[in-house]
Formats: C-alpha cells, structure tokens, sequence
C-alpha cells in the first residue's frame, strides 16, 4: 500500500511541476518534497533550451541559487556570533570601521542585526562592477558612499541587496578570509555540501555539465541561456562578480 501511495504522490508532483512549467516557460525544474516522512522528486525538461544535445534535468542537477545565498551568509555570520566573534547588536563599523553612507550618522549607528532582518534603512541595492578579485566587497562597500537611505536605521523593513553584501564583508573582515572561502569553511564543509560553490566554472562537469543554465526571455518568445553567473553575498544580484579564490 505504501508503494502504492509513494506512486500517487510521485505522479500528481510530477505532474503539477510539469504543468507549471509548460505555463510559465520554464525549459527545466527539479522539485523535492518531504511529506508524511517520506523524499519525493519530480524533474521536467533540459538544462539548457538552446543546447543541440539539451541534457535533462535530474535529481543531480545543479542550479543557480539567486538571493537563497542570503540564507548561506546568514548562516555563516550566525556562525561567528555563536563563537562569539560578532554581537547581533553591535554597530556595523565595530567590524567594517570603513563604512562611509551619505548619512553619518546612519552609519554609525547601523547594526549587524538591522542588516540580516532588512531594517537597516538602505536602499535596494549600489549597481557597480567591482570586479572579480578578492577586493570586489572591498570595493561595494566603498561604493556605499553613494547609496541613498530610505528611512532611519530600525524605522522599517526594506529589502535591500547591498545590506547583504555589507554583512558580507563583515564576514571578510572576522575572519581574514575572502567570503566564499569564509562560508566554504564555516558553512559547506561542515555540512558536507562538496557539491555547492559560487562559480559555475568551478563545480563538478564545471558550465557544461550537469548544470542548469539561466535563460532569458527574448522579446520574440524565444528563450537564450547564459552560463555566465557567480553568486555574492546577497546572490546573483549583478552587482558583483565573484570568484572562489
């Protein structure tokens, strides 16, 4: 009976992963569900669209995490506060004394916390390419200046990439190492995640293989993929381009 179940369940997921992607557009989905004790999976489509020999997705596809990095940056700053190497509730320039905003008094007064729980008062995000080396958070963090402030530190919620990126940094500074080697070492390892990284390029089959490529949608319809993403602290927010180093 319980096989018999684990089939219905693994035919309706299959089923609704495959009709929302025929109604969104999407080339390739990989879905898996916990439910009444039990793993199920349902895979629809191919990796890349426009690929002569498209690969399908499966349980061992690997995509792009986006703004779920955030989760990771939080986990590893979480990390050091339970080391006791960072205070929630301390000011940011404890950590990242270099902090220039157009508000001083913001900056001095923002605080680790503010920028996990999106209540720090910054704007959405600083669009500048500060490079692929190990100083491109460096680099956003000087970049800051120029970010507008929508609102007084802990006055309201506002989503916002370069809080992220800044709390990225703070990670650089604790810990003398670069952010992704950071959350390699307080993050992936202990977990035993061998197989997630920040750089398509470096992770197993690298861009070609077994790895789903973004696709944009072209104003004709047609779809075109792009493996050319890494993720930063706050995701693949265009802001920065990261490398593992």
């Amino acid at each position: 009976m319980s096989s018999r179940n684990d089939q219905i369940s693994q035919a309706a997921l299959a089923e609704c992963v495959r009709a929302e992607a025929a109604a969104f557009g999407i080339p390739g989905a990989a879905v898996g569900v916990w439910v009444d004790g039990r793993e199920i999976h349902a895979c629809h489509g191919v990796t890349d669209a426009g690929a002569a020999d498209p690969v399908p997705v499966d349980r061992n596809t690997l995509f792009q995490l986006g703004s779920v990095t955030k989760t990771y940056t939080a986990t590893a700053l979480m990390r050091l506060v339970a080391e006791g190497r960072v205070e929630l509730d301390a000011p940011v320039r404890r950590y990242v004394p270099e902090l220039v905003l157009a508000d001083e008094r913001a900056a001095a007064e923002i605080t680790v916390m503010q920028l996990l729980n999106h209540t720090a008062g910054l704007d959405w995000n600083v669009i500048a390419d500060t490079g692929d080396g190990d100083d491109a958070l460096a680099g956003f963090v000087a970049a800051m200046a120029e970010l507008q402030l929508i609102a007084p530190p802990g006055a309201r919620a506002s989503y916002s990439q370069a809080g992220f990126n800044l709390a990225g940094r703070i990670i650089e500074k604790v810990t003398g190492l670069t952010y992704e080697q950071a959350v390699a070492e307080l993050v992936l390892r202990p977990l035993g995640l061998s197989r997630t990284g920040f750089d398509a390029g470096d992770l197993p089959g690298g861009r070609t293989g077994n790895t789903a490529a973004g696709h944009d949608l072209n104003e004709d319809g047609t779809l075109s993929a792009s493996r050319d993403w890494t993720e930063g602290p706050a995701g693949s927010s265009g802001a920065l381009r990261r490398r593992a180093r």
